[in-house]
């Protein structure tokens, strides 16, 4: 009659336990039994009984019933199929009742002979005599027992198959948002060697040398980032500033750019790694682009209450003249925020206004120290 745990630190530790909350239940059983018989002695018309002469009659008839309840409980562990096909428990049921109540007969006969004062030696007589009556009551009470853990390892098995269901979810998820961030790195990467090309096609070799090395030093925060969950979002920025200047080298003075940042220490506040980037990217090829290296980038970044909000705006080109690509930037972070916030406490939302394109990143705000680990920088 052992309740089944979903996980223990080693076998004979379940068994113990197991053991113990048995003899905690019937304990239990034995005090209510006592209890009643005890109260119900003090009728009018009927002799008083004190509760400790009950207690002590009837405590010696519970310990078959611990030992019933453990059994059940180590051969659920050890054959748990037993527990979950129905002709398996059928025959598991009818061996075991067929088991426990000749030695209970046997064992109770012995019990009150000994609490009567009489012989063993009427043992046999004694066990012959016909109560049949208290042998359904018996019977119907150890098959309780079984019924009760048959319930027990029902739970058990539901608690393993959701877990291992929520394992599977988590481990799902985990490889999704691995595919999209290693979707971001090829991604960045692509758009910014296209910009050195573009330096290089302008015959400005030093510019160029200069920019090789600014993309290294960029690759080498985002090896770093992909291998963790959480940065800090002063690293994001960081690397934003870096890709800016990177961008800069290549457009030099038409990259127009305004930083409007609430005050605060941003080292504190966790984000996911290569959130901010893909976004000041699609700003760059649509917006810097399409207007021949021209324009003006505008980056907010608010702390409202719980939630924290990057604002990108570039400007809006013409149908004729608007860059084709592929897209993934703001897909891959959407699909990013969902995943990690859900669809109500994250999101990117996108709008037209006075001919530039604007969006905002909206997350809830997360402390560095709730975060497992973090790459330096």
């Amino acid at each position: 009659m052992a309740p089944m745990t979903t996980s223990s630190p080693t076998p004979a530790r379940a068994w113990l336990r197991a053991l113990f909350t048995c003899c905690v239940v019937w304990l239990g059983i034995c005090l209510l039994l006592a209890l009643s018989i005890s109260s119900d002695s003090l009728r009018p018309g009927r002799r008083p009984l004190g509760f400790g002469l009950v207690l002590w009659d009837v405590l010696p008839l519970f310990p078959p019933f611990v030992l019933l309840s453990w059994g059940f409980f180590l051969h659920a562990r050890r054959w748990p199929r037993w527990w979950s096909e129905p002709r398996a428990m059928l025959l598991a049921y009818l061996a075991s009742m067929a088991l426990f109540m000749p030695v209970w007969m046997a064992y109770l006969t012995v019990v009150q002979l000994l609490q009567d004062g009489k012989p063993l030696g009427l043992w046999w007589p004694t066990l012959l005599q016909p109560t049949w009556f208290n042998r359904f009551y018996d019977l119907l009470l150890a098959s309780g027992t079984f019924i009760f853990q048959v319930g027990m390892t029902a739970r058990r098995n539901a608690q393993q198959r959701e877990q291992a269901w929520r394992s599977e979810q988590t481990d799902n998820l985990r490889l999704r948002l691995a595919l999209l961030q290693g979707q971001l790195e090829p991604h960045f990467l692509f758009n910014a060697l296209n910009s050195i090309s573009a330096l290089v096609r302008g015959s400005d070799r030093n510019t160029a040398l200069s920019a090789l090395s600014r993309v290294s030093e960029l690759l080498r925060y985002a090896l770093r980032a992909s291998q963790t969950d959480w940065v800090s979002v002063q690293q994001e920025l960081d690397f934003v500033r870096d890709y800016l200047e990177l961008q800069t080298l290549r457009f030099g003075a038409g990259l127009q750019l305004l930083w409007q940042l609430d005050d605060g220490d941003w080292s504190l506040i966790a984000c996911p790694p290569l959130l901010f980037q893909p976004l000041v990217e699609n700003a760059i090829r649509h917006g810097l682009e399409a207007h021949e290296g021209r324009g003006r980038i505008v980056l907010s970044l608010r702390r409202q209450d719980a939630r924290l909000t990057l604002s990108v705006s570039n400007p809006m080109p013409d149908e004729g003249a608007r860059q084709a690509g592929h897209g993934m930037g703001l897909a891959a972070s959407r699909q990013r925020l969902t995943m990690l916030y859900g669809e109500d406490a994250a999101g990117l939302h996108t709008r037209v206004a006075d001919g530039r394109f604007e969006l905002d990143l909206f997350f809830p705000l997360r402390e560095m120290h709730e975060s497992v680990d973090s790459p330096g920088r």
